[in-house]
């Protein structure tokens, strides 16, 4: 089995996972437990998509009511809003939810998912913020080509999850350390 390597950015280190004198790293022990991991890159495609679709039904609303509200400019300056609005959106929505108690956004929670941050703990806001950033920032700009990257690790991990140092596993089979 290859080394691992540990997340780029570890956040409220409790873990004792890295020893402080040469920084050497040991993979959490709960980590290696496969039921925590099967099915879970599918998931997180469906997660995807309804949190979209919720941020998108947001938007709409949002919209709605400013065209009403906007007669002197016809709604004209809420279209641009509106289509780009919807990533902004979904952004706070992610960064709010994935960085609470919960761990994960409500599509996630609908498919049984949650994060964790690399050494078990909930992710926190910072956390919360890094992880959509990241993904924002990855994701368009390599045209989705970005996700497959999942397929070939073990875990199912993106891209932002490794940067930003967290896992996303099943709820139903997660431990909580």
């Amino acid at each position: 089995m290859p080394e691992r390597k540990p997340p780029v950015i570890l956040l409220g280190n409790r873990g004792g996972a890295y020893r402080d004198a040469r920084l050497e790293w040991s993979e959490p022990a709960w980590l290696a437990d496969p039921s925590l991991y099967d099915g879970v890159h599918f998931r997180r495609i469906v997660a995807y998509f309804l949190d979209a679709l919720l941020a998108f039904v947001i938007c709409a609303l949002i919209f709605m009511v400013g065209c009403t509200l906007t007669i002197g400019t016809l709604g004209l300056l809420h279209l641009p809003a509106f289509l780009f609005g919807t990533p902004f959106i979904h952004f706070v929505l992610a960064a709010a939810t994935i960085g609470g108690r919960r761990g994960g956004t409500p599509g996630m929670r609908a498919m049984d998912l949650k994060v964790v941050a690399w050494t078990g703990e909930y992710p926190g806001l910072l956390r919360g913020i890094i992880m959509p950033a990241l993904f924002y920032a990855t994701v368009p700009t390599t045209g989705f080509l970005i996700l497959i990257f999942g397929l070939f690790d073990g875990r199912g991990r993106l891209l932002h999850d490794h940067l930003a140092g967290t896992v996303v596993v099943k709820s139903d089979a997660a431990v909580r350390l």
